[in-house]
């Protein structure tokens, strides 16, 4: 009879950490609305990964920034878990920095998110970029109407971007590979693409350089 409240007690202490496990939540980043069979008036963040001469197309890897829900950010506690990155990590400390940009940070510096004007939060790889999702791979012809808007002008820093046709960009990458066209590539998270009324690709803009 004495072993009795000893199970007891080790039911109820199992019975608080199962609770406890279960009450703990795991939060996923948003859904994106970019639908790659269905390109049609949509853009989207990219990376320019090649172009293939023989079949005149460029591959095209449709991208997103991983941002999570505001709420549900906001609800996260000690003991919860985010999924990013294609992991789960588990919360071991949160820490607000609200004077620089809403910053939350978990597990020290492990994990940085900035709160962005609607409210969600965006995944930070580091300071300089975001965590990316992969919306999936597509081959996109080359139109002659194609054109290259490139933002970043290292000599002048033009406000207005340097228009370059079809021929030229694909001249360029033939040249130097999708890495260095134009001094710093079109793969390294810094382009987003546009596509027309009939989801052919009719533009490529360069809007950020690593200097």
């Amino acid at each position: 009879m004495k072993k009795l409240p000893a199970i007891i007690a080790l039911a109820l202490t199992l019975s608080l950490l199962l609770c406890s496990a279960a009450s703990a939540d795991t939060i996923t980043a948003l859904a994106t609305e970019i639908n790659p069979e269905h390109l049609e008036k949509t853009a989207s963040y990219a990376r320019i990964l090649g172009y293939n001469e023989e079949t005149n197309t460029l591959k095209v890897e449709l991208i997103a920034p991983e941002r999570f829900s505001g709420e549900e950010v906001a609800a996260l506690k000690e003991g919860d878990s985010i999924y990013t990155n294609g992991q789960e990590v588990l919360i071991e400390s949160i820490n607000y920095d609200d004077e620089w940009c809403s910053t939350v940070f978990f597990n020290g510096w492990d994990i940085m998110m900035f709160q962005e004007r609607d409210g969600n939060y965006t995944m930070m790889a580091d300071e300089d970029d975001c965590v990316w999702i992969s919306l999936g791979m597509i081959e996109c012809p080359v139109q002659d109407s194609l054109l290259c808007l490139d933002y970043i002008d290292e000599k002048t820093r033009n406000a207005l971007p340097d228009v370059h046709t079809a021929r030229e960009l694909t001249a360029r990458l033939l040249e130097e590979g999708t890495d260095e066209p134009y001094t710093v590539g079109l793969s390294i998270n810094n382009v987003y693409v546009v596509f027309d009324g009939e989801g052919n690709l009719a533009a490529i803009h360069r809007y950020w350089v690593l200097w």
